[in-house]
């Protein structure tokens, strides 16, 4: 039995990942690819002539502007499947990403392998996202799990002991790899949590329950927490 090619439409930022794209699609005679425009109201005027079975959006860091305009795309055109392709983003945006209706993300890091696993799943109306996507989203659960504990997450007590440090926001943010106002958030549940009404009680904390690097014990001298 002789199926037909899976139209591809691609929405992208960089015209060069999308002739990347195109060249690959092009070695296989299962995928056929329509056209594509970069992302924004030209996505949204062409579909409104193309009709395709998956959308393939390429974007860079997922940003509160990308994640509406996902919203919007899956909200217009339900039909199509929608495949993200984007950069590496911080774990507290995976739920948002998935809530917006995609049902396959990808990392530009990943191979060509995960590129058409990935669409491969799309075909057969199955969800897909990478391995590195899989870990993140556990590691989100994990954490929402702590958090409705009361415990410290991991991501918590990096920002703790960047603030016993006496690292500024930005600074834990640059060695976190993660959003400035990301620092400010986990640094406000920090304080819920421990009941800590400013950053010396918070610090205090750390020592009491023996957080703080072995590297700071030179200005613990004399302190009734240091043992």
């Amino acid at each position: 039995m002789i199926t037909s090619p899976t139209d591809i439409f691609i929405g992208y930022d960089d015209k060069l990942v999308y002739e990347g794209m195109t060249s690959m699609l092009s070695t296989k005679p299962s995928y056929n690819v329509l056209g594509g425009a970069p992302n924004g109201e030209d996505v949204f005027k062409r579909l409104k002539f193309e009709i395709p079975k998956v959308i393939i959006i390429e974007v860079g860091v997922p940003s509160a502007e990308n994640i509406q305009y996902l919203i919007k795309l899956n909200k217009d055109y339900p039909h199509p499947k929608t495949m993200l392709i984007s950069s590496i983003c911080n774990n507290g945006n995976i739920s948002k990403i998935m809530d917006t209706g995609i049902q396959s993300f990808i990392l530009k890091s990943c191979n060509k392998e995960d590129f058409f696993n990935a669409l491969s799943h799309l075909d057969d109306n199955k969800k897909f996202y990478c391995s590195t996507i899989t870990q993140m989203l556990l590691q989100e659960y994990h954490d929402m799990k702590d958090k409705d504990n009361g415990v410290l997450t991991q991501r918590e007590l990096d920002v703790l002991r960047g603030l016993v440090n006496g690292n500024t926001n930005k600074e834990i943010s640059i060695d976190l790899k993660i959003n400035e106002s990301t620092v400010k958030t986990h640094r406000k549940n920090l304080m819920n949590k421990v009941g800590a009404g400013n950053l010396f009680s918070l610090v205090r904390y750390a020592c009491r329950n023996k957080l703080i690097n072995p590297g700071m014990d030179s200005f613990c001298l004399g302190c009734p927490y240091r043992q």
